[in-house]
């Protein structure tokens, strides 16, 4: 598998492993700030490359770090056959720790994307004392609704291949070529909206652990399994909760619909939502420049008296 560290080899930053009880996350730092911003990503399952573009909010105020949870990327994974801490109690945990290993007794800014944005909410609601700001980017709040959005971009497509993505799912198989590549302009359209794909999303796109991804969704965003760890997650009605200022990012044309971050922030009782015009899941590559202040701006309110 082909990785793609050009972007950062151009960011200056540290790097190293993170001790979680019995295994080590790899991260990226960028930054000498005594605030802590920590990208989250998405997934389950993707190495956090693609996210590249929070390095652009480090510097002497602010310290990013961005890692690998575990069983992704160059992080730690369980061993042969052992998949029992691929759910949301782990990693929410394993977040916590990732703050504590960060300062034991300092608190951080999250900004969970997709995937990362539902293990940001879960984590804010059981340690939001830790937490200074809340951004959660192209994410959902229940499976469900968020399942039947991603699925429904497919009728965009055309017959052709409608059919042949029906007829290789009656077969389970997923990872056909022609399978692939019938879902192709479903993920340009609504995933990343480049002419190209950056490096760091190419490298998060070869990498991805799909026992992972597998295991809590399916074999792809467009297919949730019965089994799927993830499949009844919901956390709604418990987002009044949230106590601290947040920030709820979307993008026009977003596989995951725009409606559903703005039902987000209308259940938080401090939040602002802000969608992206020519953007879907990915905004900080697709329109980077106003993803780029609007995260800056929300900062620097964080900042102020």
């Amino acid at each position: 598998m082909t990785e793609h560290p050009a972007y950062f080899e151009t960011h200056d930053h540290g790097e190293g492993y993170f001790e979680i009880d019995d295994y080590e996350l790899y991260y990226r730092r960028f930054g000498s700030g005594d605030d802590v911003l920590v990208g989250v990503h998405g997934g389950p399952g993707m190495p956090h490359d693609y996210l590249a573009p929070l390095a652009e909010h480090a510097g002497e105020d602010l310290t990013v770090y961005l890692y690998d949870q575990f069983g992704v990327g160059r992080s730690d994974g369980p061993a042969p056959g052992d998949f029992d801490r691929y759910t949301v109690d782990h990693y929410r945990g394993e977040l916590e720790a990732v703050r504590k290993a960060i300062d034991p007794e300092g608190s951080f800014t999250l900004y969970g994307q997709s995937w990362g944005g539902m293990l940001a909410q879960e984590y804010v609601l059981e340690h939001g004392a830790h937490v200074d700001g809340l951004m959660l980017a192209n994410t959902l709040a229940d499976t469900q609704t968020a399942f039947e959005s991603m699925r429904s971009v497919l009728d965009e497509l055309p017959a052709d291949d409608r059919a042949t993505i029906e007829d290789h799912e009656a077969e389970r198989a997923y990872d056909a070529p022609a399978y692939e590549a019938a879902l192709d302009g479903a993920y340009r359209e609504h995933v990343c909206r480049t002419e190209e794909y950056p490096d760091p999303v190419l490298s998060t796109f070869d990498r991805i652990s799909l026992d992972v991804y597998g295991l809590m969704w399916g074999p792809n965003e467009y297919v949730l399994l019965d089994t799927a760890r993830l499949r009844d997650w919901d956390v709604r009605d418990r987002l009044p909760e949230v106590d601290v200022p947040t920030l709820v990012l979307s993008g026009e044309y977003d596989e995951i619909d725009p409606e559903i971050a703005r039902d987000i922030a209308d259940r938080i009782p401090n939040a602002d939502v802000h969608v992206f015009e020519e953007s879907s899941h990915m905004p900080f590559w697709e329109t980077p420049d106003a993803h780029y202040e609007v995260v800056e701006s929300f900062l620097a309110e964080l900042r102020s008296p």
